[in-house]
């Protein structure tokens, strides 16, 4: 009887996120080329709340949202990433060419200012890094996830420095954001993650099995890129997330031997979030 409940919510849940999805693709089609970028914004970030909800997200949000006129950088663990940073403030992400091709939510995606990368074609880069600068420009908020593919959330991959490049045309700040998924024991919950060989239809089923998927965002102080060049930039991005998700930067050796087996790590919660704080047993 436990399992036909469990199975029934899940599919009920399913359902509502489809319907959701219709209701986004005929809101982006139909309201959005009549709204101005304001309007837009407030759309996105109230459907992308919704979906958290449909999927049982709760989001603990600690530091401050960064303002348009910016580039965003942030570690990257699912693609629920980017709805958690559209609840709170939506920016323009730049993602890889492949998604456009997607049923509906390339479509979506498009019609919500993605900027696409053909990451096969180097001469790519250029063209992306111009309309990245032009959209900084331009006042509005462009998102990166700077390591360019997703982890399980345990580490954080070196970022690509030339990537950041248009913070430095700009001279705009470059805001740090650190995302991570935990448990309620206050460990890392890898089970969100959508990395590896996971396919985008199990890493959602495994999201409708859980209860509760307790994520977090921690907005970090703002990086001035004055006497930065972009490998020093990318480095001080890398180390600000990494301090605030209490991980190793890439290249370093993590001290403990449960790191080394490659147990569960522990997060360390920012101050004000809702979750218990690990205790220092494991």
């Amino acid at each position: 009887m436990a399992f036909r409940k469990h199975h029934a919510v899940r599919a009920l849940r399913l359902t509502r996120l489809a319907i959701h999805l219709v209701r986004g693709i005929l809101t982006a089609g139909a309201i959005f080329p009549y709204s101005g970028k304001t309007r837009r914004h407030e759309m996105i970030r109230r459907w992308s709340a919704k979906l958290l909800r449909i999927l049982n997200v709760s989001l603990s949000v600690s530091g401050n949202p960064p303002a348009g006129g910016s580039l965003l950088v942030a570690n990257h663990v699912s693609w629920l990433d980017i709805y958690l940073i559209n609840s709170i403030c939506p920016p323009r992400f730049v993602a890889k060419s492949e998604i456009r091709k997607w049923p509906a939510v390339g479509w979506l995606s498009e019609r919500t200012g993605v900027l696409f990368v053909e990451r096969e074609r180097r001469s790519d880069a250029s063209r992306v890094g111009r309309a990245i600068s032009e959209a900084i420009a331009s006042g509005d908020l462009v998102a990166i996830f700077p390591e360019g593919t997703t982890s399980d959330g345990l580490r954080i991959l070196s970022f690509r420095a030339p990537l950041l490049e248009p913070a430095l045309t700009c001279k705009s700040s470059l805001h740090p954001v650190a995302l991570r998924y935990v448990t309620s024991s206050g460990e890392i919950d890898i089970r969100v993650a959508y990395a590896g060989e996971t396919s985008f239809g199990q890493s959602l089923w495994a999201i409708l099995e859980q209860e509760e998927v307790r994520a977090e965002i921690i907005f970090a102080e703002a990086i001035e890129v004055a006497g930065h060049n972009r490998k020093t930039l990318a480095k001080q991005a890398e180390s600000v997330i990494a301090a605030a998700l209490n991980l190793p930067t890439p290249g370093t050796t993590p001290e403990t031997p449960d790191d080394l087996q490659g147990a569960p790590r522990k997060a360390r919660p920012p101050k004000d979030s809702p979750y218990p704080a690990p205790s220092d047993s494991h």
